[in-house]
């Protein structure tokens, strides 16, 4: 009987083995990988940051195969020190600046690099443009970047993608609670920085000896990405279901990620915390990149509702929200910069324009919902091509000219 039983169990495990094996293989054969089961690793500075030298598909919102350079982002190999007559641009910003959504060559800063190299203003410079974003960042999160990973590369221009849609809630502590984020917090009238992530017990567990055996798993193992693909749609497919509980727009086409406050003046004491220290880091921002003799562009993104081709609906649901138009967070962010004297290019208004004239989606992708998500390749086109013409005939132009 003990013998019977042993080798019924090494059959079932030997066939079992064979049965992954097969499906392993089958997997690396079509050149299955998922982008999204290897791109959040611990790092303690920021937080988390995609590991250097990663090559994955991304195909989840859009397709895309997508690589890590060596310096840990997504973009083509830089020098890191700049060659003469050079004139660099860093992007800062989340994942519509990492965009890993579209091939590289239809991001906007490569739209930006091929638009500005045509610019008559900036011809005696060879543009280079190097992105630094990366899903999920902060404002907090790409001041940190800019710290700790940019000025090694010496750009000229930071400019910072900011998205209104989430970037305020993910800059609060109190709205966001991500436990593998660093937040910024005001101590009186001094911002200061809040690492208690690293105590936290995911991130923990994430830096052992355990969390790094799995994630090495991950990284090396197709089937383990399937499985991960197969929850995270499971994950999509139930927050899908429960968008209107977390939007707070009923009815409306609108991303689950956005929370529709964003739009109106703030109304309690952790929204007008999280405009504090947003506008903070931006000041800090400013006085950091004016430090190392750079200039600082911001750029405010637009959300899928704000550039809905469909002028009906963006009027029904301002009316919804009580507000005249969708663009408080864009003109708030504005009138900072007028203050604190870097420009800000409010891409919503223009993208709004192109959208309602020829009727284009300019965020969601065949395989998602339309008008849903982030930019496609028309919607980052235009954003490109709008921002290579503000840093062409705008405010940076002059300054630019000068060094």
């Amino acid at each position: 009987m003990g013998v019977r039983w042993i080798k019924r169990s090494l059959l079932i495990t030997v066939s079992s083995l064979a049965v992954l094996a097969a499906a392993e293989l089958a997997l690396r054969m079509t050149d299955f990988s998922y982008y999204w089961a290897l791109y959040k690793r611990p790092d303690p500075v920021l937080g988390w940051a995609p590991p250097p030298g990663t090559e994955a598909w991304q195909r989840f919102e859009g397709r895309a195969l997508v690589r890590i350079n060596s310096a840990g982002f997504r973009d083509r190999e830089h020098l890191t020190g700049k060659p003469p007559g050079t004139l660099r641009i860093a992007i800062l910003g989340d994942s519509f600046a990492e965009a890993v959504q579209v091939p590289l060559e239809h991001t906007f800063w490569s739209v930006l690099e091929q638009q500005l190299r045509d610019c008559r203003a900036l011809q005696e410079w060879s543009v280079e443009v190097l992105n630094f974003g990366v899903s999920g960042y902060s404002t907090a999160q790409e001041l940190l970047t800019l710290r700790h990973r940019v000025w090694a590369f010496q750009p000229d221009v930071v400019l910072l993608a900011f998205f209104v849609a989430n970037d305020l809630v993910e800059n609060s502590r109190a709205l966001d609670e991500d436990s593998l984020r660093p937040y910024f917090v005001y101590e009186g009238d001094r911002l200061v920085l809040d690492d208690a992530y690293r105590q936290s017990a995911r991130y923990r567990r994430q830096v052992s000896w355990y969390g790094r055996m799995a994630a090495g798993l991950l990284a090396h193992s197709r089937l383990l990405q399937a499985l991960r693909r197969a929850l995270d749609i499971v994950q999509v497919r139930w927050q899908g279901r429960s968008q209107a509980a977390v939007s707070g727009a009923p009815g409306f086409p609108v991303d689950p990620r956005l929370d529709v406050r964003v739009f109106k003046e703030p109304a309690d004491p952790d929204w007008r915390a999280a405009w504090r220290v947003t506008e903070g880091l931006l000041k800090e921002m400013d006085r950091t990149t004016r430090e190392h003799g750079a200039r600082l562009a911001v750029v405010t993104l637009s959300t899928g509702i704000q550039v809905h081709p469909d002028p009906e609906l963006r009027a029904r649901f301002a009316d919804f929200l009580g507000v005249e138009n969708l663009f408080y967070p864009d003109w708030r962010i504005r009138a900072l910069g007028d203050e604190e004297g870097f420009p800000v290019i409010n891409l919503a208004p223009h993208m709004q324009l192109a959208a309602t004239f020829y009727g284009l989606w300019l965020h969601g992708f065949a395989n998602t919902r339309p008008g849903i998500g982030h930019w496609n390749e028309t919607g980052h086109a235009i954003a490109g091509e709008q921002i290579a013409d503000r840093l062409c005939h705008g405010e940076l132009s002059a300054w630019l000219q000068k060094r």
